[in-house]
């Protein structure tokens, strides 16, 4: 293992950032993970971390003359950390449902060009049956279904009473349950 070069010969020896970098990842690149292991890091994760910490440094102009190079690797490390923990909350990564085939989706055998006609079929139903509706009632089903909204939501944006869009919302139910019967039989 290369020892880590001394202050004494980084500027006026030659030693280049590359030879700091290498010299580093070689000495400190188990510290690092097992930082990030001590931290609840998944494994696949922490290779790609390291890696990250030592990509930082090799861009930071003038490597050669930092101070403390040990402590700015383990700040570069806890910045990254915080980094990924912001952009993890910012996407919502723990409510993400991983993509397996058997819940979510390989063709059936039962998906067939019959199956996927009568389902566009029915869409066209649906939507024929939507617009049978008055247009008030149409609205308040869309502002409920489509846009997510809450019945008092939508109660306060109309201008309406609660007991109004739950009336509007069993008129259009009751509408398009009798309009779509025989579709699923």
């Amino acid at each position: 293992m290369d020892p880590l070069p001394t202050t004494a010969d980084k500027p006026g020896s030659g030693t280049t950032t590359a030879q700091i970098v290498a010299s580093l990842s070689a000495r400190l690149a188990p510290a690092l993970r097992r930082f990030f292991k001590s931290r609840r890091i998944p494994q696949d994760d922490v290779e790609d971390l390291v890696q990250d910490v030592f990509v930082r440094l090799a861009s930071r102009p003038n490597v050669e003359s930092m101070e403390r190079l040990e402590g700015y690797l383990f700040t570069t490390a806890s910045n990254l950390l915080r980094d990924r923990h912001r952009r993890r909350v910012a996407r919502s990564a723990g409510t993400h449902e991983p993509y397996e085939e058997s819940l979510h989706g390989s063709v059936q055998e039962t998906d067939s060009p019959e199956r996927a006609l009568l389902a566009r079929q029915a869409v066209v139903k649906l939507v024929e049956a939507l617009f049978e509706l008055p247009e008030r009632t149409r609205a308040i089903f869309a502002l409920y279904h489509l846009e997510d909204l809450s019945h008092q939501d939508i109660a306060q944006r109309l201008g309406i009473a609660i007991s109004t869009i739950e009336r509007h919302m069993t008129r259009a139910n009751t509408h398009l349950i009798k309009r779509m019967e025989g579709l699923w039989k």
